[in-house]
């Protein structure tokens, strides 16, 4: 298949979303479209517009989203600027309230954040925060930049968090280092479906109901 047969080559991952589902009965979620595309060698060709990026889908891209059903960015030091790339590219596909439980956060873990454009407002749930000053700081320099995109962080107790993963409208990243160290040492994201999503993220509201304001 060509990207001309879809009459629409420059797409968001929300627009092959629904390209994929109407037109191959694929149902995927865009930030899992995201990670395919940008892991699959010669799948894409990419390009900003307007401060979004926008896809145009080859065949290899089409080939990766009809035979592949869950999304792995494996992130290897030693390409550290293309893994960062793409898991920046999965946190523009983020929609909704995003929920991120990560462990260890410092002014580092709001740069990913900062990627989340598409998100209606962010939860950050951690046990520890590495020198709580300056990121009250980058916090209020976050709001000024970003104040579309409000951001609540909220500290559990210590021994309450071990994983680390982000939950949106769609799904669910599962990610196997603290965003602050990311790229440092290998480490993967997986991308999972709606089945795993919904006991996650009763999970992390429990946690996050009795966890207090970070101020």
């Amino acid at each position: 298949m060509s990207k001309e047969a879809l009459d629409a080559p420059w797409m968001t991952p929300g627009e092959i979303e629904v390209v994929t589902r109407d037109a191959f009965g694929l149902s995927i979620p865009r930030q899992r479209i995201a990670g395919l595309l940008t892991g699959v060698p010669k799948a894409v060709s990419k390009k900003r517009i307007n401060g979004k990026f926008y896809f145009q889908i080859m065949k290899a891209g089409v080939e990766a989203l009809g035979t592949t059903t869950q999304s792995v960015v494996f992130v290897d030091p030693a390409q550290a600027l293309t893994h960062i790339r793409q898991v920046e590219d999965l946190f523009r596909g983020l929609k909704g309230v995003v929920c991120v439980c990560d462990p260890y956060v410092d002014g580092r873990t709001l740069d990913y954040l900062a990627e989340c454009g598409d998100a209606t407002g962010i939860r950050l749930l951690t046990a520890n925060i590495s020198k709580p000053g300056p990121m009250r700081r980058d916090l209020r320099a976050f709001a000024q930049q970003h104040g579309a995109l409000p951001i609540e962080v909220r500290q559990a107790a210590q021994g309450t968090l071990h994983d680390r993963y982000i939950v949106d409208d769609d799904g669910l990243l599962i990610i196997g280092t603290s965003l602050n160290s990311f790229s440092r040492k290998q480490s993967f994201v997986v991308s999972a479906g709606p089945d795993v999503r919904a006991s996650v993220l009763q999970a992390f509201d429990a946690v996050w109901r009795i966890s207090p304001a970070f101020q």
